[in-house]
């Protein structure tokens, strides 16, 4: 099938093959667009880079993957935001779907780890000769819950936050598909923790700090704070609504009724943790 096939009168492409380098400034803005990170965007082109994209056949995506040895996952994303990329230039989606279904499947198991509570009071009790700014986004991660990529926007673009039923709440005002974090929620220890960061922060090297100074890593704070919620019977659609888990078409009345029920139920988790800190 001709990629340039379209039914009906919507817009034709021309073109024998989805490719990379041609496309690059407009794919560019297409993720800058759709709300991509800055990181996520450089990791994006960074793969593509490294695996130039041009294909004709499905056999393509498979030659391209047989020279993948790591990494994996993150060339299928740029893969597929790169298909999609194309589907919004008017490419027939079966031609495209011809791609998407040669990529390979890449096996995954649960992670059900989740740290225990000594584990988190020997990361918490580090924190005093830790950085500043490595000590104010641990203790927003362990308040909030939110991912990584979230807490570090909230520091990097605070302007404030609201004092609401003896915590504070700040719009974190960045949306990423079905991922938003619709705020930050922390106490008053953690609101002066994030006003002494006087540098930006990189969601990157962050990443990497924590692990390799002995912390229990973002990625599992996050799990820890939403099991212990759950465990201190916040309701489950509350606690995914606190960590950024909210469907992306949620409707206004639904919204504030869950930003309702999470300052009510919040204070919960929030005594928990403050007591955990104290030791």
């Amino acid at each position: 099938m001709n990629p340039s096939t379209r039914l009906g009168n919507s817009r034709c492409v021309d073109s024998n093959s989805v490719s990379f380098i041609d496309k690059r400034k407009e794919f560019i803005e297409y993720l800058q667009v759709n709300g991509y990170y800055d990181t996520t965007v450089e990791d994006v082109l960074r793969y593509l880079d490294k695996y130039p994209v041009s294909f004709r056949e499905p056999q393509d995506v498979i030659s391209l993957f047989c020279k993948v040895k790591r990494a994996k996952r993150h060339v299928i994303l740029a893969i597929r935001l790169l298909l999609n990329f194309h589907e919004t230039l008017g490419f027939d989606k079966y031609y495209l779907d011809r791609f998407r279904n040669a990529i390979p499947k890449v096996r995954c198991g649960i992670d059900l780890k989740i740290p225990s509570e000594t584990q988190i009071i020997d990361s918490l009790g580090k924190l005093e000769d830790s950085p500043i700014k490595y000590k104010g986004l641990y203790n927003l991660l362990t308040d909030s819950g939110l991912r990584l990529v979230e807490a570090v926007h909230l520091i990097n673009c605070f302007r404030g936050a609201d004092k609401i039923n003896g915590f504070y709440r700040c719009v974190v005002g960045e949306f990423r598909g079905n991922k938003q974090a619709y705020y930050g929620h922390f106490s008053e220890k953690t609101l002066q923790s994030i006003k002494d960061v006087n540098e930006e922060l990189n969601p990157r090297t962050a990443s990497h700090y924590y692990p390799k100074m002995g912390y229990v890593s973002a990625k599992y704070i996050r799990k820890f704070v939403f099991d212990k919620m759950i465990e201190l019977e916040i309701p489950e659609s509350i606690a995914d609504f606190i960590q950024g888990r909210v469907p992306q078409r949620v409707g206004a009345k639904h919204y504030m009724a869950l930003a309702r029920q999470a300052s009510k139920y919040y204070p919960r988790y929030l005594d928990y943790i403050e007591n955990l800190r104290r030791g």
